[in-house]
């Protein structure tokens, strides 16, 4: 068994790095746009809603960071791990891999995204002096249960593409609504309460409330998101597996 996973994590990892050093490759600051694509990002949305939205936010280009990587995290990992399959088609056919470890490569390769871009917090949390504190490792169960929720909806998605090409136009448009359901720009209170009770459902918005309250705030969560997030987590990734167990024949024939 510790074996099957060595030879599981050596082969996702030799792609992902194939693939990280293709992108890098592609453009002259290479690994450094990891750091500065979500650091710009949060600059220019913090700058603008600084100077048109009122509000009250503590340390707001933080709260806008933590938003963007975290939104970016579940965006990049799905899409990728949707398209896994049919991009990596001649390869499936070539070395008769299981199909799964396409898509965790996907998502592998959406986390060490993740990873490298949060090397922008260390200055920013020296600049406006938040201590890290033992509560900031309880983002390691944050991230546990975001990649089983990614893995799981990455599967049912993978599955859908290789059936329906035209599941990725309509994917498209909810990714670009996420970060307005997200509370990715603003906090829980500011929405209207109807609204509040459907983002507290909403599994993007958990993983962002948690790992918030863990690193930036340093105060516990409300135990009812961490039970939500536990069953967004164990239902998506229980759902995915059997959905994507229950097609690899065809898979395989599509492919």
């Amino acid at each position: 068994m510790i074996r099957r996973l060595h030879d599981y994590y050596f082969v996702i990892n030799q792609i992902s790095l194939k693939e990280h050093k293709k992108r890098v490759s592609e453009t002259n600051l290479g690994f450094l746009w990891n750091v500065l694509s979500p650091l710009l990002y949060m600059l220019l949305m913090s700058n603008y809603y600084c100077n048109i939205v009122t509000h009250d936010i503590a340390n707001y280009p933080i709260f806008i960071f933590t938003g963007v990587n975290m939104v970016g995290f579940y965006r990049t990992a799905t899409v990728g791990a949707m398209r896994s399959l049919v991009e990596n088609k001649k390869l499936i056919i070539r070395t008769k891999w299981r199909l799964e470890l396409f898509v965790y490569q996907k998502v592998f390769s959406a986390f060490k995204d993740l990873l490298y871009a949060s090397i922008a917090l260390m200055p920013l949390f020296y600049y406006y002096k938040i201590k890290i504190t033992l509560r900031c490792f309880i983002i390691f169960p944050v991230l546990l249960l975001t990649f089983m929720v990614i893995i799981g909806i990455g599967k049912i998605l993978a599955v859908l593409y290789v059936k329906f090409a035209d599941i990725d136009y309509l994917y498209s448009l909810v990714m670009s609504m996420l970060p307005f359901v997200s509370a990715m720009f603003i906090p829980l209170e500011h929405f209207p309460e109807n609204v509040q009770f459907i983002l507290t459902y909403n599994p993007v918005f958990l993983s962002l409330y948690l790992a918030r309250n863990c690193i930036v705030y340093g105060v516990p969560s409300f135990y009812t998101a961490w039970l939500k997030l536990i069953i967004w987590a164990v239902g998506t990734y229980t759902f995915g597996t059997l959905v994507f167990n229950k097609n690899k024949n065809y898979l395989a024939s599509e492919l």
